[in-house]
């Protein structure tokens, strides 16, 4: 067996950072439900479901959106309040970061 070729998939699965997220249980049931056709845990479903959405870049505003018919002022002010919100947000996150083994 080569230990080499598993070294990758060992360090990912002993040092990758945990986090919580809370969800209603009517969600976390279609959650389950969906985890267990796949063939996969709950985690891996979940992970797979944020790589994909990540991948398909979405939540990203379209190119121009902010620029269009829109004052150079107001678009600063603008982006003040967004550079603002997610320090915010940013902020009081709670990671905890990777468990000490």
């Amino acid at each position: 067996m080569n230990l080499f070729k598993w070294k990758d998939k060992i360090e990912y699965i002993i040092f990758m950072p945990s986090t919580t997220i809370h969800f209603p249980e009517k969600i976390l049931k279609r959650l389950d439900e969906a985890a267990r056709e796949h063939g996969m845990s709950r985690n891996r479903y979940v992970l797979k479901a944020c790589e994909e959405a990540l991948d398909k870049e979405e939540g990203k505003w379209p190119e121009g959106f902010f620029s269009a018919d829109m004052k150079e002022e107001d678009l600063s002010i603008l982006r003040k309040a967004t550079m603002k919100m997610d320090h915010e947000i940013y902020s009081h996150g709670r990671n905890r970061g990777a468990p000490l083994l």
